[in-house]
């Protein structure tokens, strides 16, 4: 059988642009500083705001700023997206997202990372993969391991 062009493009185009590409944003690598982390992202925000965080909250942190972006192409859709750096090194990036996305987002991350390595009426964590959902806010979040301590505790068992 010998598909038409139009056939072959409604198929193209049927398949996400984020298929088969890493959760994680190319774009994030662990401790670069504030200036390379604001050229890696010219061009990929439609509006960037870089802001100290007084008082810092990162653990251990003399300072720390935190790059705006909207407008962050993430799974398909632009959103807002915050890159946390302490002593100017990046150490965690928090993506916006939504309620309705929750069951998605979390069986992408499971077929890239495998289940959770724990849960939590607020998380879905893929801690070795530093890596987490938050579903009472909507964000997905990934870290640096120098910023586990920061993170990871949120991510205990719920207390009954």
């Amino acid at each position: 059988m010998k598909l038409g062009p139009g056939v072959a493009l409604s198929v193209l185009f049927a398949i996400p642009a984020f298929a088969g590409a890493p959760f994680m944003p190319d774009v994030i690598h662990w401790g670069v500083p504030t200036a390379q982390m604001q050229a890696a992202l010219n061009g990929r925000c439609e509006k960037m705001v870089t802001r100290p965080i007084d008082p810092p909250f990162l653990d251990n942190t003399r300072k720390q700023m935190q790059i705006d972006c909207e407008g962050f192409v993430f799974r398909g859709k632009p959103r807002h997206a915050e890159f946390v750096i302490g002593d100017d090194q990046l150490k965690m990036v928090w993506i916006m997202t939504g309620a309705d996305e929750d069951a998605a987002l979390r069986d992408a991350m499971v077929a890239e990372y495998g289940p959770p390595d724990r849960r939590n009426k607020n998380y879905d964590a893929f801690v070795a993969h530093r890596a987490a959902l938050r579903l009472d806010r909507h964000e997905v979040l990934f870290y640096a391991a120098n910023a586990a301590g920061d993170t990871e505790p949120d991510f205990a068992p719920d207390k009954n």
